[in-house]
């Protein structure tokens, strides 16, 4: 279909499963497995993205299909780092859809910096699978780089797998719980203490990081794990629903920095998988920085997980301007 027949406009509610599709089929494309569900996309759409007019754009095909998306989520307040989410679907590309998209993006994040901290270096992110070659090319074509590598791992829940044979107990002292929401406000801190040294931390505001956690729709509370020192939190594990049934995902993992190298991620670890087991998954996964560091690939490892597919995070950097 010839590029005139197309339009543009901006993201509706209506529009959360044609793009969820689309974000899936690039990655099946690029050799890994569809990640995204609809009530993510529409969490990070409600939660990260300030005005959906400006900050969203859908090209949509003379036919009614949705054929590439653009998103450029704000970052928090003092924050530092435009995560861009989109794509193209993988049969129109090769038509310049991608180029026209990336350039808007990159235009739509130098004005929100310029309006919102023009005096603060920010960087430009965006996260694509290693086999995603058409990306990849266009992004160095837009002076991005690589900058932080990610892997997909994934662990067999059956009983006699080893990762439920070789995870432990949790230290003497603590004790091991599911998420219930009395402990909402308690995890948002210790996730925030928990991950303030990790690579691209930023702080959201609690309602923001809420909706995309443990107030999503997709967040599983009694396949989640806590680990108790009394009333605080020194660890945990948050599961959610993946767009694969026999699947669950492990989005957050975390350890208060005073508890960490005492097995407790394992223990909670070994915890998720058995629940999960048990209540009909096959598969657990989870996304893990490749040079986290806690440590947190040999941890995953240990407990039996296994490297699926590894992404790459490429960045461009937004001067601060006088």
């Amino acid at each position: 279909m010839p590029t005139a027949q197309l339009t543009t406009r901006p993201y509706a509610d209506a529009d959360a499963e044609a793009v969820t599709d689309l974000l899936n089929q690039v990655d099946i494309a690029a050799g890994g497995q569809p990640a995204n569900d609809v009530d993510e996309t529409r969490a990070v759409i409600d939660s990260i993205v300030r005005d959906i007019g400006h900050d969203t754009r859908v090209v949509v095909s003379g036919d009614g299909e949705i054929v590439a998306v653009g998103l450029v989520p704000t970052p928090p307040p003092g924050g530092f780092r435009v995560d861009l989410v989109g794509g193209v679907r993988p049969a129109w590309y090769g038509r310049g859809l991608g180029r026209e998209l990336l350039d808007w993006q990159m235009g739509r994040a130098r004005e929100i910096h310029r309006t919102v901290a023009p005096g603060a270096t920010w960087s430009v992110h965006a996260d694509v699978l290693a086999g995603n070659e058409p990306a990849i090319r266009l992004y160095r074509r837009f002076g991005f780089a690589p900058v932080r590598h990610w892997f997909e791992m994934v662990a067999d829940t059956s009983a006699g797998s080893a990762a439920l044979a070789v995870t432990g107990a949790l230290p003497d002292g603590l004790t091991l719980v599911p998420y219930s929401p009395g402990y909402g406000n308690d995890l948002y801190a210790a996730h925030m203490d928990a991950f303030q040294d990790h690579w691209g931390y930023q702080r959201r505001p609690e309602a923001e990081w809420r909706r995309l956690t443990v107030d999503s729709a997709t967040f599983l509370p009694a396949l989640s794990r806590l680990a108790l020192d009394g009333n605080r939190i020194a660890g945990y594990c948050l599961a959610y629903t993946d767009p694969q049934p026999h699947r669950v995902y492990v989005g957050h993992v975390g350890t208060s920095r005073d508890w960490r190298r005492r097995g407790i991620a394992s223990a909670l670890l070994g915890s998720v998988l058995a629940a999960a087991g048990n209540a009909g998954a096959r598969e657990v996964v989870l996304n893990v920085d490749a040079s986290s560091p806690t440590g947190a690939v040999g941890v995953y490892e240990r407990a039996g997980f296994e490297v699926d597919s590894h992404g790459v995070t490429y960045a461009v950097t937004l001067t601060a301007i006088d």
